[in-house]
């Protein structure tokens, strides 16, 4: 009898071991308000009044300014997104942020967002004030699934307040 106790014993422990050993539950992404952050961008800083948000579902203008800045970004699976562009031929600057639903889909909303400074510097509507402006004032920026493209002369303070918002 004393043997068994003992065995139950020394089993239990070792289960207790094993399972001291398990991995750990994968840490949450700290969820981000980007509608409220979109609109404290436009507190903290001052963007052109030519500078607006493209609502992606109306079709007749929204879904095409998204495309025509963003191709590819409508059709990936997207949590939120907050993009604000320039309503003239030249460029007075812009921001987009997006929560993806998977680090491949961020990866993707990267590339795209990167795909469009790259765009703007060597093309930028053959406007040299627009080319300067996106060449030393754009960036992306990522935690996670969560991107950000920023082009404004604030470009550095914006990422700082972005990368704030997951510490």
């Amino acid at each position: 009898m004393k043997r068994t106790i003992a065995l139950c014993t020394a089993a239990v422990l070792c289960l207790t071991l094993l399972s001291a050993c398990g991995s750990k539950p994968k840490e949450e992404e700290k969820q981000v308000d980007l509608a409220a952050f979109a609109q404290t961008l436009q507190e903290n800083h001052e963007f052109s009044n030519f500078v607006e948000r493209v609502d992606p579902t109306d079709e007749e203008f929204g879904a095409i300014m998204l495309d025509n800045s963003y191709p590819g970004l409508g059709d990936l699976d997207l949590e939120q997104m907050e993009i604000y562009l320039s309503m003239v031929s030249f460029s007075t600057g812009e921001f987009a942020l997006v929560q993806a639903k998977s680090t491949d889909d961020a990866a993707k909303v990267k590339e795209i967002f990167q795909a469009h400074i790259d765009g703007m510097t060597e093309e930028g509507m053959n406007y040299p004030d627009t080319i300067e402006l996106w060449s030393k004032s754009a960036k992306v920026a990522d935690h996670g699934t969560y991107v950000m493209l920023v082009c404004h002369d604030d470009v550095d303070a914006i990422v700082s307040e972005f990368d704030a918002l997951f510490s």
